[in-house]
């Protein structure tokens, strides 16, 4: 079996998790919190019995049409029809999550953890596939198990529109994996919507879970419908599914790094980000900030290939203790700037270590009271950049920084020239990064003043598309202009999408023009996504190949 079988589709409820109705008091309570929300006046018995009235109906309605829809519309067209539809759309999922919590008790299986991590270690690409009228419940559940990177594609009924037993949601899930559904088996609980809806699929095998005691009951009650196997723990899958060992599967490749940014509360462990990286079609890591030692300790580090660190890396003393202490390398303070300097150094070691060729540098700030620059952003999101209130508080933070600068900047460069002197026996280069703040450094003048310390083969830019982005839309520093003067000393870009004044989105979800930023990037520039970890595996890979559609990112190779 295992020769035919790359890919383990998952259902959820029932078969990761259980589900356990809870009684009528629990039931009232949540539509209690209902009527408080919507801060009506009407009798708690009365309200339940209608929506309880109308849920049946649209249950029944779903079935016969095997259609799911969302939270907006499920709220606004079957269960609070006679309320205005603006002021219900916008709290349909929070109504939706009352409502849930009301009617059953959900916990995941003791076994669900182990298993899906396991069987994706063993080399098994992973979906889930499931019917369910809440979009948010299964994301939260896989991210509080630190599991979303493991899983590919997560297909829920709410979102598409289409619910089991219709072959075409399983379908869905090997088109976005990019698989032949022969290469794939299917793991449910209900005979008559998983195991119809896989055959129907083709997949190559379905696995019901069902206590060992009901075996016969449930399959005496659907008897058209036999799954290949029965298991009654989710263990029993780790008998079906052993070490993939040929390790042919065909994957692609691109010539671009990710940060462990990602990595954050979507896999367990930092091999296990690694290997998701890998299977994405990254071919290279960075490791960034949030990395300590002890994270770093149980990773055979030659097994993977590193474009960069990013200070301070390895974070025993986490990033924010260090600014709050003024640990930084543009402290005025000698003896903290001295400590900023060995923090570096610590990276640039084990940059040294892994084999990367750059050093991601901050270069400090000028003051951490960012007061004003919130205020800014805010008017910003607003859309009031012509008021008096914005135009003061720009004016308010360039006077403040010329005042400020000297003492910062001077502590820089002297920094930037100890490092560089450390970095060089190692073939090691330092790239400083434009920042996100306002007062950090450097200022679109002053990169060009720190690149001037050193020759290309020592120090270069690290461009940030996100923050020269925020940056240009707060009213400071314009974009383009980082690339026009310097794009020539560019090693590293950091790529990322922005909405407003917030960055690290996934590329393509946001406002930046990567054409533009494609025309600027030298060849040998490494390209490094640096996204946050609330972007899903789904948005990762269609960035990926966004940015090879913008030029961004070179065309994909093929590897095994």
């Amino acid at each position: 079996m295992t020769n035919q079988i790359e890919a383990i589709i998952f259902d959820m409820g029932g078969t990761l998790r259980s589900s356990t109705k809870k009684d009528e008091s629990s039931k009232l309570e949540s539509v209690r919190k209902i009527i408080a929300l919507l801060g009506a006046d009407v009798p708690t018995n009365e309200f339940y019995n209608l929506l309880s009235e109308r849920f049946r109906d649209y249950s029944r309605w779903a079935r016969e049409t095997l259609v799911d829809v969302c939270e907006r519309e499920l709220w606004t067209k079957w269960m609070l029809p006679d309320w205005p539809v603006e002021n219900i759309g916008e709290i349909a999922v929070q109504l939706n999550e009352i409502w849930r919590e009301g009617t059953a008790d959900r916990i995941i299986f003791p076994e669900t953890k182990e298993v899906v991590l396991e069987l994706f270690r063993r080399g098994y690409r992973l979906g889930l596939v499931s019917n369910s009228i809440s979009s948010v419940e299964t994301p939260r559940a896989l991210k509080e198990l630190e599991l979303t990177g493991c899983f590919e594609t997560v297909i829920l009924s709410c979102v598409v529109g289409i619910r089991k037993p219709n072959p075409a949601i399983l379908l869905e899930s090997t088109r976005r994996m990019e698989i032949n559904p022969l290469k794939c088996a299917y793991i449910g609980n209900l005979l008559h919507r998983d195991v119809q809806a896989a055959k129907k699929a083709g997949f190559n095998r379905v696995i019901i879970r069902c206590d060992s005691q009901n075996f016969e009951v449930h399959q005496a009650e659907y008897p058209k419908f036999v799954p290949d196997y029965y298991i009654d723990n989710l263990y029993g899958l780790l008998n079906l599914f052993p070490p993939l060992q040929d390790k042919k599967a065909v994957h692609p490749t691109f010539d671009a790094s990710i940060s462990t940014m990602w990595a954050k509360k979507n896999f367990p462990e930092l091999s296990d980000f690694f290997e998701g990286a890998s299977r994405f079609g990254f071919s290279k890591i960075e490791l960034n900030h949030q990395i300590n030692t002890s994270m770093l300790v149980n990773v055979d580090m030659y097994q993977y290939e590193f474009s960069s660190i990013h200070e301070p890396c390895p974070s025993d003393i986490p990033v924010e203790e260090l600014k709050e202490r003024d640990w930084l390398i543009s402290s005025p303070n000698e003896e903290y700037r001295k400590q900023g300097v060995k923090a570096i150094k610590r990276s640039i070691d084990l940059a040294n270590q892994v084999r990367a060729s750059v050093v991601v540098v901050h270069c400090g700030t000028v003051i951490n009271d960012l007061s004003t620059e919130k205020t800014l952003r805010k008017l910003v999101d607003t859309g009031e950049t012509t008021t008096d209130e914005y135009l003061e508080s720009k004016r308010d933070m360039l006077k403040r920084r010329v005042a400020l600068i000297d003492p910062c900047f001077k502590s820089v460069r002297k920094s930037l020239l100890e490092l560089l002197e450390y970095a060089a026996p190692f073939q090691v280069r330092l790239g400083l990064e434009n920042r996100y703040h306002f007062f950090d450094i450097p200022s679109l003048d002053e990169m060009g003043q720190l690149l001037a310390l050193a020759g290309p083969d020592q120090l270069g830019f690290v461009y940030d598309v996100g923050h020269a982005q925020v940056l240009d839309t707060l009213g400071f520093f314009p974009h383009e202009e980082w690339l026009r003067r310097y794009s020539s000393r560019i090693i590293e870009v950091h790529l990322h999408d922005v909405i407003g004044v917030n960055d690290h989105y996934a590329p393509g979800l946001g406002e930046v023009d990567f054409g533009m930023v494609a025309s600027y990037l030298p060849e040998d520039a490494v390209r490094t996504f640096e996204i946050h970890p609330a972007n899903l595996p789904e948005q990762v890979k269609a960035g990926l190949k966004y940015l090879v559609k913008m030029g961004v990112v070179k065309p994909e190779k093929r590897r095994r």
